[in-house]
C-alpha cells in the first residue's frame, strides 16, 4: 500500500476548476516535486496532500486523497499533525503568535501532542541543532529576518517528527543565502522522511527531488525523472529550465557540445559536464 494515494481528485473553488482528475501515488521515503506555473493547482494540491483539505465544508467534487488507505479526515488531529507537516511560502503566517522565544515556539507543536516534558525538550534541542538556530534560541521569533523565521517554521515542522513534509514554495520570499541554508537542512533529513515540494522553480526542485510531476491547468501532464520531465518542451514553456541546463544549452548553441555528455540539471553536474566538454575539445 502506498503512503499517499491521490485518486481522480477533482476540486473546484468559487466555481473555478482547480484540479481536474489527478491521480498518482507516493511511496514512503520518496522525494517528489510538483511543478507548474501560477494557477496550475499546485497550492490546492499541497493543501490536499498535507491534510488541510477537506475541511470546513470544502470538499472534492470527486476523487480522494488517502494516507495508507485512510482519508485524512479519518485521522484524529493529533495523529494527522504528527504524520504530515506543511511549510508554506510566508513564515510570518505560520508562527504561533503565542511564544516569545524561538525555543518555546519550537516546543509549541510537540507540547500540543501531549508529549512528556523530556520528550518535548529533546525534540526542541534536536530541531535547533539541525536547523542551526542555537544563537537564536532565546530571541523573539518576530524580531528575526524572513530567512531566520522560515528556518524556525521548518524547525517547528521537524520537531513534530512528521512522516511527510510538504513544502509549498518554501524559498519564494528568501534571499539566495537564506535559501541555500534551508536547502542544506532539507538535504540532511533522514531518508525515511517523505518530502513533497510544490514549486514553480525547477532550480529548487532539482535540489530536493528525484521524481517530478508537472501540472498544467489542474491536470498532471508529466511524471518521471528530471531528465524525462524538466527537459521537455511543455516544462520549459511553463516553468523554464534549471539555470545549469540553460547555461549548457547556451554553450551548445555557441560552441557545440561533446557527444554523450548529458545536459546538467544541478551545479555539481554542470561543473562535471563542462569539464568533460573541455576535455573532449582537447
Amino acid at each position: 500500500m502506498a503512503l499517499i494515494d491521490v485518486c481522480e481528485l477533482e476540486f473546484d473553488d468559487l466555481d473555478r476548476r482547480v484540479l481536474s482528475g489527478i491521480s498518482f501515488s507516493i511511496e514512503e521515503g520518496e522525494r517528489v516535486a510538483v511543478l507548474g506555473a501560477n494557477d496550475s493547482g499546485k497550492t490546492a494540491l499541497a493543501l490536499w496532500l498535507s491534510g488541510w483539505l477537506p475541511a470546513h465544508g470544502i470538499t472534492a467534487k470527486s476523487g480522494s486523497v488517502t494516507f495508507r488507505g485512510r482519508p485524512w479526515s479519518d485521522l484524529p488531529l493529533t495523529e494527522r499533525a504528527s504524520t504530515v507537516q506543511l511549510v508554506g511560502p510566508v513564515p510570518f503566517h505560520q508562527l504561533s503568535g503565542r511564544e516569545f522565544t524561538v525555543r518555546d515556539e519550537i516546543a509549541f507543536g510537540p507540547g500540543n501532542l501531549g508529549l512528556g516534558r523530556q520528550e518535548v525538550q529533546s525534540r526542541v534541542c534536536e530541531a535547533i541543532a539541525l536547523c542551526g538556530l542555537e544563537a537564536l534560541r532565546d530571541r523573539d521569533p518576530y524580531t528575526l529576518s524572513g530567512g531566520e523565521q522560515q528556518m524556525v517554521v521548518l524547525a517547528n515542522a521537524l520537531a513534530m517528527h512528521p512522516k511527510i513534509l510538504v513544502l509549498d514554495e518554501p524559498l519564494a520570499s528568501l534571499d539566495p543565502q537564506a535559501a541555500r541554508r534551508i536547502l542544506r537542512v532539507i538535504a540532511q533529513l533522514p531518508a525515511s522522511t517523505t518530502i513533497l515540494l510544490v514549486d514553480i522553480s525547477p532550480w529548487v526542485a532539482v535540489h530536493v527531488a528525484q521524481r517530478f510531476l508537472l501540472l498544467r491547468e489542474g491536470r498532471c501532464i508529466a511524471d518521471g525523472s528530471a531528465e524525462n520531465v524538466l527537459l521537455q518542451p511543455d516544462a520549459i514553456s511553463l516553468i523554464g529550465l534549471p539555470v545549469s541546463a540553460e547555461a549548457a544549452w547556451m554553450a551548445q548553441e555557441r560552441q557545440g557540445w561533446a557527444a554523450g555528455v548529458p545536459t546538467p540539471l544541478t551545479v555539481d553536474s554542470a561543473v562535471a559536464a563542462f569539464r568533460e566538454v573541455a576535455r573532449a575539445r582537447g
